[in-house]
């Protein structure tokens, strides 16, 4: 008996053992997995920032061995920087979950694309890292992002039935001439990115002198939002006008910034920074609400005019049709006397979304232009399918009407375009008496220009209207009184 139970120890001391041992190997494999979960983006199974921040370290530490194999220091690993260019239409338009299914086949392609020698990462939202171990120069690394961006526009990604083009701006930095730390890497990929998207150039590679316009471009957009709040912008207003009669039609609300150490700016100046960031869709939203809001002052006191709004490229998406529905109901304005005005580029950059766009706000009754018209790319078959109801001519063709053959050439050309396919013309940019005299012979339907008025503030504009009709009326009297004379002289004949 003393044998039996000394093995039935052994046994059980052997299973204790056994199941230590495989207790053990479990938690290591737990640990692993959780270790292995930890470095990976749950949805695109991509590595995240921590694997991408681990793997950088590595190379990166290596700086020094890298240097000695070439003297500018050019061969070290590279960073991409991959943001998807209006993605956000995606989301808005088929849903957050088919917009999940699309940056799965994205991440899918980015890894293809990239190269055996790079890490494919995730870091939020729509925007990826690609870490290219090297060695590898900024001619490389640029020629590595070209191929990049070209497998994703080529590509043909699928979300519910729908097929979908993917556009993308990419940053490319190479360490260690743009940075020795991710953390400088990144911060450069992304000024070099903003820089892609900035020029529509796709991608960008890092130039130092980029970062004057960034640090500028930081600044300003904090001083924009500060300048929502302290009533720093300000709108004013530019006079539309009939082409054969002279008689006011409407007026284009044009935003300006009365900076306290700048003084007042254009919106060249900031609206570009804006548009990197979702302050200009706020911005958009309060040109809206104040230009209605004066035009609904006037409209009280007796003027009959429409007021026209700029839209940024960035803001024409299935958002924009809530803001106005907002605002039109805010203020009770009837809906086809607002004109929104979008450019040739917001058209070509994205055709699908802004026609879909377009259309909607079409059949709500309001109109929309397209502005600068003749200084983009925008094709026929994407003007004929597009259904706007105005096309205003770009300045630059306008303001040297007068003495080159060439602009008129160009400028009576899109009038006769414009009125085949149905559209009214606006002809901007008149500063002269000849020029407006010109564009009435060709048939322009609207004028606007410094020749009529310069932009004003809300309160000049019933003024303005008062003296403008009293001008007509007068203008109206002599050259009716012209004309009877002449008529009176033709039947009597010469006098001797």
């Amino acid at each position: 008996m003393g044998g039996l139970a000394l093995v039935v120890t052994v046994i059980f001391a052997v299973i204790a053992v056994a199941s230590a041992v495989v207790l053990a190997v479990m938690l290591v494999a737990r640990d692993r997995e959780r270790e292995r979960v930890a470095r990976r983006d749950p949805l695109t199974q991509l590595g995240n920032r921590r694997m991408l921040t681990e793997a950088a370290d590595r190379l990166l530490g290596d700086l020094s061995d890298l240097d000695a194999v070439d003297g500018n220091g050019s061969h070290g690993p590279a960073l991409l920087l991959v943001d998807l260019d209006g993605f956000k239409d995606v989301n808005d338009t088929l849903g957050h979950i088919a917009g999940d299914e699309v940056l799965v086949e994205v991440a899918q392609q980015l890894v293809a694309s990239a190269g055996s020698d790079a890490l494919v990462t995730r870091l939020g939202g729509d925007e990826f890292a690609v870490l290219i171990r090297g060695p590898i120069n900024v001619s490389g690394a640029s020629v590595r992002a070209k191929r990049i961006l070209g497998a994703l526009t080529l590509s043909e990604f699928q979300a519910r039935g729908v097929s979908i083009d993917i556009r993308a701006s990419i940053g490319v930095t190479v360490a260690p001439q743009d940075g020795r730390t991710l953390s400088d890497l990144l911060q450069h990929a992304d000024i070099a990115m903003y820089q892609a998207k900035r020029e529509r150039a796709g991608v960008a590679t890092y130039d130092p002198a980029f970062d004057d316009h960034s640090t500028d471009r930081l600044e300003t957009l904090a001083h924009l939002r500060e300048a929502m709040l302290e009533d720093q912008l300000h709108v004013r207003y530019q006079p539309v006008i009939r082409a054969d009669d002279h008689t006011l039609t409407g007026f284009e609300a044009l935003l300006r910034w009365q900076h306290p150490e700048r003084g007042l700016l254009l919106p060249a100046e900031f609206i570009p920074i804006a548009e990197r960031t979702s302050l200009i869709h706020a911005l958009t939203r309060w040109v809206l609400l104040t230009a209605v809001r004066d035009a609904t002052r006037w409209r009280q006191e007796g003027l009959q005019a429409t007021v026209a709004v700029n839209i940024s490229p960035m803001s024409l998406e299935f958002g924009l049709l809530g803001i106005v529905e907002e605002v039109l109901a805010l203020h009770r304005w009837p809906a086809e006397l607002l004109v929104l005005e979008i450019t040739e580029s917001a058209v070509t950059d994205n055709p699908d979304t802004a026609r879909a766009v377009v259309g909607s706000l079409r059949d709500r009754g309001i109109q929309v232009s397209v502005d600068d018209f003749g200084a983009g790319f925008t094709s026929l078959s994407q003007l004929r399918g597009l259904p706007v109801h105005q096309l205003k001519i770009d300045r630059q063709f306008i303001t040297q009407l007068e003495r080159s053959p060439s602009d008129d050439a160009v400028v009576t050309s899109i009038i006769e375009l414009g009125h085949r396919l149905g559209l009214s013309i606006v002809a901007e940019g008149v500063e002269t008496e000849a020029t407006a005299a010109r564009l009435v012979e060709l048939e322009c339907d609207d004028l606007q220009g410094f020749w009529f008025a310069r932009p004003m503030i809300a309160s000049e504009v019933l003024g303005w209207a008062s003296e403008h009709a009293a001008s007509r009326t007068t203008s109206a009297v002599a050259a009716a009184a012209a004309s009877a004379a002449a008529a009176t002289a033709a039947v009597s004949g010469p006098v001797d």
